[in-house]
C-alpha cells in the first residue's frame, strides 16, 4: 500500500511579504474575459511544475494560499509511482508532505515553511496494487466492480479500462483500473520514471484500487480535533479496506439456500431473517433500484445491513446474484515491492 497523491495548501500570511509577487513573476495566467463589455471577469494563476528527468509536482499562488500537489512517491527514491518508497510506502502524510516541501523548495525563490501545523492537507489518495493471475483476469474484475452500485457506491465515470465510483464527491471517491496498460501508456508519453519491458509486463497482472480522502474528510478530522498529521499508517489502511472490502465481500456463497442459512446465523431474529431474505429475493427481480422504492428507508438498510453481515458484497447485492468471479478479487494477494511481484511470477 502507499500514499500516491497528496493535495495541500497554506497561508501566504505565513510567506515573506512578497512571495506572491515573487512567486507569480514568470507564472501563466488562466484568464476570463467577457467580450460584451472588454472586461475581466476572473483571473487564476496556472499550475506550474517543477520537475526533474523523472520527477514532478506542481503548484501555484493565489492572494490567500499556496497550492501544492503531486505524488510523494515520484520525488522519493528512484520515483517509482506503482509501489513507492520511503514515507510514502510507509502510509507516512507527514513524511510525504514534508518530502513534496523540500523538493520544491530547491526551485522555489522562496522557502517554503516545513511545520506541518501549517499547512492543510485536502486530498490524500491511498493506493493498494493486488496481483491476479493475468491482464484478462484483471479485466475480467473490472467488470465486476464496473456493476457495483448501491449504498455508498456510485458508479460515476468509465473509461476504457478504469471505474471510478463517486469521482465528483467531496469526502471519498474511488478507483479501480488495469496497471499494466496504464504503465505502458506513461512510458510512451514519457511521463514520470521510465520502467523496462519486463516491468510493464508484470504489471499486466496488476489490479490498482486508489482510496481518495478529499476535502470534506479533513474538514471532519478537523471537526473531531484531530489533526491530519496525527492520522496513522493503520488509519489510513483502514480507510482503504473500510472503502473497498465492502465490495467484495468475505464469504463465499454458492445458492439462496446457503444465503438463507446464513442469514438466520447473523439476524438477530427469525423476522428479520425472513425480511432481508425477501428483500434479496426482490431484488434479484425486479432489480436493485425497483426493490428499494418498494421498502421504507429504515426497512431497507436494515435489511441491508443483514445482507451484508450475512457475507454478501454491495457487488452481489447490487447486481442481486453472487458475482461468481468475486473470489478472484477477494483471493488476490496484495502486492507492495516489484520484488514480490517478480518473486509470484
Amino acid at each position: 500500500m502507499l500514499i500516491d497523491w497528496v493535495s495541500a495548501r497554506l497561508e501566504l500570511r505565513h510567506l515573506p511579504a512578497d512571495a506572491y509577487k515573487l512567486l507569480t513573476a514568470d507564472g501563466e495566467l488562466i484568464v476570463r474575459y467577457s467580450r460584451k463589455n472588454q472586461d475581466i471577469v476572473w483571473q487564476s494563476q496556472a499550475w506550474d511544475s517543477v520537475r526533474s528527468d523523472s520527477h514532478q509536482l506542481a503548484y501555484r499562488v493565489n492572494e490567500d494560499y499556496f497550492y501544492l500537489q503531486g505524488s510523494p512517491a515520484r520525488v522519493m527514491g528512484d520515483g517509482d509511482a506503482v509501489f513507492g518508497s520511503g514515507a510514502s510506502a510507509a502510509l507516512d502524510l507527514r513524511g510525504c508532505l514534508e518530502r513534496m516541501i523540500q523538493f520544491v523548495n530547491a526551485a522555489l525563490p522562496i522557502k517554503l515553511p516545513a511545520l506541518m501545523p501549517l499547512w492543510k492537507v485536502t486530498r490524500i489518495d491511498v493506493t493498494q496494487n493486488l496481483l491476479l493471475g493475468s491482464l484478462t483476469e484483471v479485466k475480467d474484475a473490472l467488470s465486476i466492480l464496473r456493476n457495483c452500485e448501491g449504498g455508498r457506491y456510485r458508479v460515476s465515470q468509465q473509461a476504457g479500462d478504469t471505474v471510478y465510483w463517486s469521482h465528483r464527491s467531496s469526502l471519498r471517491s474511488g478507483k479501480a483500473y488495469a496497471k499494466g496498460p496504464h504503465l505502458a501508456y506513461c512510458n510512451k508519453e514519457e511521463k514520470g520514471r521510465p520502467y523496462q519491458p519486463e516491468y510493464v509486463t508484470a504489471a499486466d497482472r496488476l489490479l490498482r484500487l486508489e482510496l481518495s480522502l478529499k476535502n470534506e474528510y479533513f474538514r471532519r478530522v478537523d471537526q473531531d480535533n484531530r489533526d491530519w498529521y496525527g492520522l496513522t499508517p493503520e488509519d489510513l489502511r483502514a480507510e482503504w479496506e473500510r472503502y473497498f472490502l465492502r465490495m467484495i465481500g468475505d464469504t463465499e456463497m454458492t445458492s439462496d439456500n446457503v444465503i438463507y442459512q446464513r442469514l438466520h446465523e447473523v439476524a438477530k431474529t427469525e423476522g428479520r431473517a425472513r425480511a432481508a431474505f425477501g428483500c434479496w429475493l426482490l431484488i434479484q427481480k425486479e432489480g436493485w433500484e425497483r426493490a428499494r422504492a418498494f421498502h421504507s428507508k429504515p426497512t431497507w438498510y436494515r435489511n441491508l445491513q443483514v445482507l451484508r453481515a450475512a457475507g454478501l458484497s454491495d457487488a452481489d447485492i447490487s447486481a442481486g446474484q453472487v458475482v461468481p468471479l468475486r473470489r478472484r478479487i477477494l483471493e488476490a494477494t496484495p502486492v507492495n515491492t516489484w520484488d514480490d511481484l517478480f518473486q509470484a511470477a
